[in-house]
């Protein structure tokens, strides 16, 4: 390994700002640090992370970076086969976000509130992050030049967008008029070797129905290489001026999505032993049935579509249940923050909890006024919603739980609210807890919970 100068550098907007260095790697060992900018990778430059995870691989690396002082670099690299360099950026695009130009009838971006945070009205429809983060993709913004490379570098498996195999019926929902070439498009990966996850926002008289039960059928006949279908309800907000007449799902039509769905699952179950189509929770919560058992959701292959959360959530508790205490040492009171939704999902959890002795816990549901309340998810109420609700209850309790899904990484509710300031609005402990069991019963409980029964019992009468 070593390094030379090299010349400048003409194209500085292709600079990739390095944001770490591994300890002990290989670009540490070099000289390598944060603020540093790569450049090329012998001799080539980097559009996003798959150029970059692609270029690494080789064996011999000429890697060009520019310090932070200035100076020109050329690391000579000696490494085994994809050993990593132990660079770290902080974006997976290095080449600027792919825009969508679909015109959807169900866009949230168009929904928006004004004056909302700007990476809510970012309208991407980017393959890399279909490929490197899991968000879907409609396809229909790709050039030839971007399909031909998902083919040849196999980029798999893909997420994608398909809300409707019928062609003049996908045109009208995306407003493209190349939106009708997805099954063309979906052959064509397919036979490259191409495994897809693909989803349906199903929008109440228009994909739903005999519409629904042929793209159920149009997708089924390109199993195992498509994985699986979710089917999510479509989202709608107050804020819908000049935009298509649509409505949200009533519980007599969730009922009926369910029943149509399970006789589809019920053939693809006897030929291919797994249910491949997958409703969301919601549809499940908003008809009033059960969530379905863990075989339902075979791998829990759309769990970030909201496919299984709800179900996974419970199944943790109950592994959990066998050694929860029969009563505290000190009374106890807890206040838990949810969604309409959440609610209906994690009632039992809390129901059973409360029947700990010296524990009290009040879960409180915020409407969403932001949205609308059409919107019932948790992961889209804002920090202000909620401190107004928790403003109309008289006793908060030792603790209040806040679920961590409303904050993105940067703490940061979707009304810019920052963590900091929110907690300085309550007046008791207030904390961050995860959708699972465990660390929804510790938080509650107070102590880290072991799985085995602690009997934790005293005098103390809470009322």
């Amino acid at each position: 390994m070593g390094e030379r100068l090299f010349a400048e550098f003409e194209d500085v907007s292709r600079y990739i700002r390095i944001e770490g260095v591994e300890a002990g790697s290989i670009a540490e060992e070099l000289g390598v640090e944060v603020g540093d900018n790569l450049v090329r990778i012998n001799g080539n430059t980097i559009r996003d992370f798959i150029d970059y995870k692609f270029l690494i691989t080789d064996t011999y690396l000429e890697v060009e970076i520019i310090k932070s002082n200035g100076e020109c670099w050329v690391l000579e690299v000696e490494k085994d086969y994809d050993e990593p360099l132990g660079i770290e950026f902080s974006e997976i695009v290095f080449d600027g976000l792919k825009q969508c130009h679909n015109n959807c009838i169900f866009c949230f971006v168009k929904q928006t509130a004004p004056n909302t945070r700007k990476t809510l009205n970012l309208k991407d429809d980017d393959y890399r992050f279909s490929f490197l983060g899991g968000s879907y993709t409609t396809l229909t913004n790709l050039s030839d030049e971007e399909f031909a490379r998902i083919k040849q570098m196999h980029l798999s498996p893909l997420h994608v967008s398909v809300h409707s195999t019928d062609p003049k019926v996908r045109v009208r929902m995306l407003r493209n008029k190349k939106a009708g070439r997805i099954l063309e498009q979906i052959r064509d990966l397919v036979e490259a070797g191409i495994e897809l996850n693909t989803q349906v926002v199903l929008c109440p008289g228009i994909n739903d129905g005999k519409v629904l039960e042929r793209t159920i059928r149009d997708l089924g006949e390109f199993l195992p290489n498509v994985k699986s279908l979710a089917i999510v309800p479509v989202g709608l907000t107050k804020y819908r001026d000049d935009l298509d007449e649509l409505r949200a799902f009533t519980s007599k039509e969730a009922k009926e999505v369910i029943k149509i769905v399970k006789e589809w699952q019920n053939k693809f179950r006897a030929e291919y032993d797994n249910n491949f189509i997958y409703l969301s929770d919601e549809f499940y919560l908003l008809a009033g049935e059960e969530v379905p058992s863990t075989d339902y959701y075979d791998d829990f292959l759309q769990l970030e579509n909201g496919v299984g959360m709800v179900r996974l959530l419970l199944d943790e508790f109950a592994e959990l249940e066998e050694g929860l205490p029969q009563k505290l040492i000190e009374c106890r009171k807890v206040t838990m923050v949810t969604s309409v939704s959440g609610t209906k999902a994690i009632e039992p959890i809390i129901n059973r909890l409360n029947q700990i002795g010296n524990l009290e816990i009040q879960l409180i549901t915020v409407e969403n006024q932001y949205f609308g309340p059409t919107v019932t998810v948790t992961g889209l109420l804002t920090g202000a919603d909620i401190l107004n609700k928790l403003d109309e209850v008289d006793d908060l309790g030792d603790l209040t739980l806040i679920p961590e899904i409303v904050l993105n990484d940067d703490g940061l509710f979707l009304d810019d609210l920052s963590w900091a300031d929110f907690v300085k609005e309550l007046s008791n402990q207030v904390v961050k807890v995860k959708n699972q069991g465990i660390d929804l019963v510790e938080k509650v409980l107070g102590y880290n919970f072991g799985g085995v029964n602690n009997d934790k019992t005293s005098s103390c009468d809470c009322g």
